[in-house]
């Protein structure tokens, strides 16, 4: 089994980050289209599973820095809540924004050789995450409640 720094987990919770981002612009451009919503619930599917594998390779990276509790690191309102009441293409795009900054997050955490700071990025990487996620979810509960329940190629009137 190879062995894995937390640069690499880093690189790769950033790469999936990107990923994310660019699935959730293609989802959130079908919305403003007013068309295709199955492709469109597709791409958003897979930005989720390339959000939940950004995750997973940021938890294993954050295994390097178990000395530090992230109530040292990060103040709460470092980065700012999620917004609500939003269109599904205008959450496709804040989940698409948000990822982009956590993978920037992840970037920079790469560059430090002190844990404390690599920790901290993590950390705001991670808050940015769970707010990308936040918005996929949203999109995903509108996308049910106005086209899941005319079938998956129900356009808009």
């Amino acid at each position: 089994m190879t062995q894995h720094t937390a640069a690499a987990h880093h690189a790769e919770a950033a790469f999936h980050h990107g990923r994310a981002a660019e699935y959730h612009r293609e989802a959130g451009h079908h919305y403003l289209l007013g068309k295709d919503y199955a492709h469109a619930a597709h791409q958003a599917l897979a930005a989720h599973g390339h959000g939940l594998l950004a995750v997973r390779n940021a938890t294993a990276a954050g295994k390097f820095y178990a000395g530090y509790e992230a109530a040292q690191l990060l103040p709460p309102e470092a980065v700012p809540a999620p917004k609500t009441a939003l269109t599904i293409a205008e959450l496709h795009e804040a989940a698409a924004l948000q990822h982009e900054e956590a993978g920037r997050h992840h970037r920079e955490a790469m560059k430090h050789e002190a844990a404390e700071a690599a920790a901290k990025e993590a950390q705001i990487a991670h808050r940015h995450a769970r707010q990308a996620i936040f918005h996929g979810d949203e999109a995903a509960m509108i996308h049910i409640e106005h086209y899941g329940k005319a079938g998956p190629a129900a356009e808009l009137v």
